[in-house]
């Protein structure tokens, strides 16, 4: 399969391409007035097979053929088969102008002249095989110029050399050194930047202070610039891969078909080098363990063509690459039972793993589960070198693999490594950066809010809105000074690594700024919680903290996750949750799983309107229905001046206010069944703090008080 052809495709060839004719017309010349040069030869042969492999991505088959043809008479000329001759001379000429006109022509219309030039390639073809010597001296006698048409039938010759093509005197071609020169200077000038705009919050000037808006905002512009000249759409590797997977299919004797999905996202081209070969040995992999030979698969009702995808796309500032096959899947058990084989885990080790867990072992060294060698394959090396040669680029990958339904790689690198808009952070006595990129939102916890902080599985969390939050405190992680205990105030940095959401807690969140990120010394390298080191406005050194590496040092992501899904867990621990106590009619004791409870709201009771016999309450930017458990109960509702309500999900976007007695208290416990249900209602009794707890059924509720409500969140 090949990539979709798009106008950025096409400009790029014709870029190259009139940049090459230019040289080849250059070593022509030189050819004539030099002899047999193998220097010049070697130039010229390799400018006009880039012409002609170029393309092959491309519809071009005119282009390709006259190149070829001209390729392969060089190819006689560099063996010394073949002599140079005013005649070769002359027909090469004439070869780069039709080759000119060509591109010119597509340049125009975006596609080949209807122009035959079959002659041309056959008067190629003979002089190269020395069958047609008297044709060439007639083709030098004409000059090329005024009686092309009427000796050889189907040329056209609309050409003024004169004429500059747009694209040509557009574009320019600069060397990649000198763009990462230009990219260095820019870095010490954000450097300079900042230093100067940090002197101007300290002094009372406001003609320094313009000047200072102004550098920031020249500054900015020319960065942007810079970036955008460093990057590169992914079409420049992800081009190499249809032949990749041919080729591979065939060695395997397998069948496979490529879809190809984003290949404009462009990526600084520093980045591109850096996952080039990540993404080759992916794909590999893909072939070779994951999909099946052709009658393994119609034997388990699948296509005989096994499918694999490659995907990219930008997303929260970061490029996501998916490489997906529908293959046999990777079977966790088999990882465990493998690393026990190794000596790489122990027995109890390898049993402890979640499934998510027991895919990382692959990028362990020395790691494979092939039986065999192959030339592919089986010695253990590889998948480690795929994730260091990742996280060299502060990237990172996962695995998501189901048996019989095939694996997914998912790989996320930043756009860039050089300026990075990053949040200022403190913690102790030390200043932090990171990347904004890897921060969902910022929320300030005071008072009451401090004291929600709990601790589950020996883990602190906090639960915001309907999420449970795993806290990490980067003092302590880190081994700082403690000052968080003693303040009034917390700070929270909701952070999104490897798919997991975990809270940071600092001491004081300073500002935004773009910084430049330095490598950090070898000495250095192998911390994981720093991705590298910047200089801030004020001169000081701040190290740049690194998402991954921190939800990694600390184990807060690990433990949690390991809590909740590894099957080790005993059933009475399986089921803890989250319990919502509450005091209901003839002050009974009763029960609401935290997980369906949306919030705990006060309202007065002089903002309950009533519609025929439902009251309701304003609540955000909706209308609350409210549901008294005594009317439910068939007691008496007592007056009330406040009202306790707890906020439940009825269903997507339909919420129902429960008005309860008094809220006693959130407990976790088993949530286990310990006693049918006494009355309509409830849903079960359970054994919660050694008190036998009635656990409301909400929808049992609703339907007694006013079943119109459900119907309407249906």
């Amino acid at each position: 399969m090949s990539i979709a052809v798009d106008d950025e495709d096409i400009q790029a060839f014709l870029v190259e391409s009139y940049d090459n004719l230019d040289r080849i017309e250059q070593d022509i010349l030189a050819l004539e007035a030099a002899s047999i040069d193998q220097g010049t030869l070697t130039r010229l042969y390799r400018s006009l097979h880039t012409i002609k492999g170029n393309c092959g991505f491309l519809p071009f088959p005119k282009v390709e053929a006259i190149a070829h043809a001209g390729e392969s008479l060089l190819g006689r000329l560099r063996d010394n088969s073949l002599e140079i001759t005013p005649q070769v001379t002359a027909l090469l000429l004439q070869t780069a102008d039709e080759l000119r006109q060509l591109l010119r022509e597509i340049e125009a219309t975006g596609q080949e002249a209807e122009t035959d030039y079959s002659t041309l390639i056959k008067m190629l073809e003979a002089v190269q095989d020395g069958s047609s010597s008297q044709a060439a001296d007639d083709l030098l006698d004409l000059k090329l110029t005024t009686s092309l048409e009427e000796n050889f039938e189907g040329f056209q010759l609309k050409l003024n050399p004169s004429e500059e093509s747009e694209i040509a005197t557009s574009t320019i071609r600069v060397n990649v050194e000198l763009l990462d020169q230009v990219m260095a200077l820019v870095e010490e000038l954000v450097l300079a930047r900042n230093q100067v705009v940090s002197f101007s919050d300290a002094l009372d000037n406001s003609a320094f202070t313009g000047v200072c808006q102004r550098l920031d905002l020249i500054t900015s512009d020319l960065q942007e610039g810079i970036m955008r000249t460093r990057m590169q759409p992914m079409s420049t590797i992800f081009q190499r891969f249809p032949r990749v997977v041919r080729d591979l299919a065939i060695a395997h004797q397998k069948q496979v078909q490529i879809w190809i999905e984003g290949a404009e996202t462009e990526l600084d081209r520093s980045l591109i080098e850096h996952i080039k070969d990540p993404l080759t040995h992916l794909i590999r992999n893909c072939i070779d363990h994951g999909i099946e030979p052709p009658d393994v698969r119609v034997a388990q009702g699948k296509p005989p063509e096994g499918q694999l995808s490659i995907r990219a796309f930008h997303e929260q500032g970061k490029v996501n690459l998916e490489i997906r096959d529908d293959g046999k899947g990777i079977d966790p058990e088999r990882l465990k039972q493998r690393s026990q084989q190794l000596g790489i885990l122990s027995s109890a080790q390898a049993e402890a793993l979640s499934d998510l867990e027991a895919f990382n072992l692959m990028f362990l060294p020395g790691f494979s589960t092939a039986e065999h060698v192959t030339n592919l394959s089986g010695r253990g090396v590889g998948m480690d070198v795929v994730q260091s040669n990742l996280e060299r680029v502060n990237g990172t990958i996962e695995v998501r693999s189901q048996v019989n339904f095939g694996t997914t790689f998912r790989i996320k690198i930043p756009l860039t490594l050089a300026i990075v808009s990053a949040l200022l952070i403190s913690s102790g006595d030390e200043r932090f950066a990171i990347a904004q990129t890897n921060i969902q939102e910022l929320v300030r916890l005071e008072g009451q809010q401090i004291a929600q902080i709990e601790t589950l599985y020996d883990v602190p969390v906090y639960r915001l809105r309907e999420t449970l939050l795993p806290l990490v405190y980067l003092n302590s992680v880190l081994q700082l000074t403690d000052t968080v205990a003693a303040s009034e105030v917390v700070y929270l940095m909701v952070i999104q690594a490897d798919e997991y959401q975990f809270g940071v807690v600092v001491d004081a969140i300073d500002d935004v700024q773009e910084i430049v990120v330095k490598p950090l010394e070898k000495q250095l390298k192998d911390l994981a919680v720093y991705a590298g080191a910047t200089i801030l406005g004020d001169g000081q050194i701040a190290l740049i903290l690194d998402a991954v590496g921190l939800a990694r040092q600390s184990g807060v992501i690990a433990q949690f996750q390991k809590h909740l899904s590894a099957p080790a867990i005993a059933a009475e621990d399986l089921d803890k949750q989250l319990i919502l106590l509450i005091e209901g009619p003839q002050a009974s004791r009763m029960g609401i799983p935290m997980l369906t409870a949306e919030r705990l709201e006060t309202f007065s009771f002089s903002n309950v309107e009533r519609v025929g016999n439902q009251e309701l309450v304003r609540y955000r930017d909706r209308i609350l229905p409210l549901i008294d458990l005594h009317r439910a109960f068939g007691s008496s509702v007592p007056e009330r001046e406040d009202l306790s309500v707890v906020v439940v999900a009825l269903s997507e976007g339909s919420s129902v206010g429960i008005v309860v007695d008094r809220v006693l208290d959130i407990v976790e416990d088993s949530l286990s069944f310990n006693g049918a249900a006494t009355r309509p209602g409830i849903d079960f009794c359970a054994n919660i703090q050694a008190q036998v707890t009635e656990m409301l059924d909400i929808h049992a509720i609703v339907e007694i008080v006013n079943p119109h409500l459900l119907r309407q969140a249906g």
